[in-house]
């Protein structure tokens, strides 16, 4: 079978080769559409035979520098020959006839397959080339066994890296530069981070005396997350100290410091929720061990990750505070809307467990959510609502503040659109799926004759559902109607609109498409002149803002009447 593959990557490399030969000697007025698709191809099998190339070569540095084989591994050596032996001379032919190809036709440079090519292959190279240092250093201190393996991985896929850094400075634009910098900046960050976390975690699982039973030992954790530390600072410092941070504010830019900073906030308030509920277990719980240290053997990575989450979040908002950044762009829009998002659902979360606490206190403590007791369940809500409602709120009240300031803006963007639609659809999906099982179980007890305490006991999670997400649609809803009636008269659109008037089978679906609301048409005895969906339009846009609106076309004219059905 790796023959066969190995055959067919060369039938493949041929091809696209004498194609893209081909293409390159005809005249430059060839349709765009062939050079996109030979571009494609051309860099997709450049990137499959660096990653071949590189694979072979790793093996085969591993073993003439004494790396141990784990088991016997004939194969493993014939595989690293064959990548080596094919992958490697294809890969340079083709990579020298890119080049030239780059240096004749300044389009080729400037051509999205191309900087796909280098970000993708600098990305893989420099992800592999970071796991290799890590490795190495790892085995240089003695924690892991044998790193000669990660050393030649580091020299092969580490001067992969470089190659393609120094291509990249060379034969890349600026614009097409930018997905390079950040993604390299994300790498180094989040390995950083993570470093981070463990070294904390381990250091203070340590200093609390809980390294007993912990596999692998406290001290080899130190160091792993030490060195992890070292290598994703070095790389996020290259990457973004000295590169990304100092690029134009685009949108690109400004999404990524936005999610970046996000996700750390996250983390926090998902680390500090951990943290906060094993201390309420522990105080004034149920909680199932009842040796401190083994309770709280988790509490240090936690409260790690959630001091390097608040960091990260904070630097970032930081680094927007310094660039200046204080326009509303859509990109805000869709991180503040995304955040608020997140506190909402942890809220909710925690308002369905108290519901859940709340039938299992009156119905009896047999039986708990989860597996744990009533009282840590409603410890687990009350964590949930104190966690995710702040959250929720901090985001919430900017954009309610936005929505006050600008509200034909605001309430217009397409970010604030899908969320309620998000909100809504989801909300109503999982009301639907509760009410299903809780109608289910209720017929099921009435059918056999057992009604009773025990049923309310199993319908508890849907009756938690249903109220948590009654709550929030009921809200969002009232949210929605007064974001309508706060639009200026010229931006609102009614939620129905009856049209009655001549015959017209198509301004119904017209009018339906301008005003994003329903639309239904009567025909009329008497229905005047034929109208026209401009008419319509400016029928309502001069009559009084309204839900509801009744368009009627007569002999004297286009009239738009605020109606309310009953």
């Amino acid at each position: 079978m790796i023959v066969i593959s190995l055959l067919v990557t060369i039938a493949v490399v041929v091809a696209v080769v004498l194609a893209g030969r081909k293409g390159a000697s005809q005249a430059r007025g060839a349709p765009p559409d062939a050079h996109a698709v030979r571009r494609f191809f051309q860099y997709l099998v450049l990137y499959g035979l660096l990653v071949v190339a590189a694979i072979g070569l790793s093996g085969l540095l591993g073993r003439l520098i004494g790396a141990e084989p784990v088991v016997e591994d004939e194969s493993g050596l014939a595989l690293s020959l064959a990548f080596t032996v094919v992958g490697l001379p294809l890969y340079a032919a083709l990579a020298w006839w890119s080049g030239r190809s780059l240096r004749a036709d300044p389009a080729e440079a400037e051509s999205g397959a191309w900087a796909a090519y280098v970000t993708l292959a600098s990305l893989t190279s420099l992800a592999v080339a970071m796991d290799s240092l890590s490795a190495s250093v790892r085995g240089l201190l003695g924690v892991v066994p044998d790193g000669a393996a990660a050393l030649a991985s580091l020299v092969v896929w580490g001067g992969a890296w470089a190659a393609h850094w120094w291509v990249h400075l060379r034969l890349v634009t600026a614009g097409q530069s930018r997905l390079h910098h950040l993604g390299g900046s994300l790498l180094g960050l989040g390995t950083a981070a993570t470093g981070l976390i463990a070294l904390a975690g381990a250091a203070g699982q340590r200093l609390l005396g809980m390294g007993t039973e912990i596999v692998p030992p406290l001290a080899d954790q130190m160091v792993t997350g030490a060195v992890g530390l070292g290598v994703g600072a070095l790389v996020w410092w290259l990457y973004w100290l000295r590169t990304a941070s100092r690029s134009a504010r685009d949108p690109l830019w400004l999404g990524y410091v936005l999610l970046v900073g996000g996700a750390g906030l996250v983390t926090a308030v998902v680390s500090a929720s951990t943290v906060l509920y094993t201390l309420l277990v522990w105080l004034v719980g149920e909680p199932e061990i009842s040796d401190a240290a083994r309770h709280f053997i988790d509490t240090p990575l936690a409260a790690a990750a959630a001091l390097v989450g608040v960091v990260v979040w904070f630097y970032h908002q930081r680094v927007l505070a310094d660039a200046g950044v204080t326009a509303r762009t859509e990109v805000r829009r869709v991180y503040e809307y995304l955040m608020a998002a997140i506190g909402l659902l942890a809220a909710a979360a925690g308002l369905t467990m108290l519901v859940v606490a709340g039938i299992e206190a009156v119905v009896g403590p047999e039986t708990a959510v989860l597996g744990v007791s009533a009282v840590n369940t409603l410890l687990l809500a009350g964590t949930l609502l104190v966690v995710g409602s702040p959250v929720w709120w901090s985001f919430w009240s900017r954009i309610r503040r936005a929505a006050a300031a600008e509200p034909a803006v605001e309430l217009a963007s397409p970010a604030r659109r899908i969320y309620l639609l998000v909100l809504f659809g989801v909300g109503a999906m999982a009301a639907v799926v509760a009410l299903l099982v809780g109608v289910y179980v209720f017929f099921e007890d009435l059918v056999t004759g057992t009604v009773g305490p025990e049923t309310l006991r199993e319908m508890r999670v849907p009756i938690g559902i249903l109220l948590s997400t009654g709550a929030i649609a009921g809200y969002h809803g009232a949210v929605y109607r007064a974001g309508r009636r706060m639009l200026p008269r010229a931006a609102h659109s009614p939620d129905y609109v009856l049209l009655v008037g001549p015959p017209d089978p198509e301004i119904a679906h017209a009018v339906a498409h301008e005003t994003g609301g329903r639309v239904q048409a009567w025909t009329a005895e008497d229905g005047g002149s034929p109208w026209t969906v401009d008419e319509v339009m400016a029928a309502l846009g001069a009559s009084p803002a309204a839900d509801e609106v009744l368009v009627l076309s007569d002999a004297s004219g286009v009239h738009a009447i605020p109606v309310h059905r009953a």
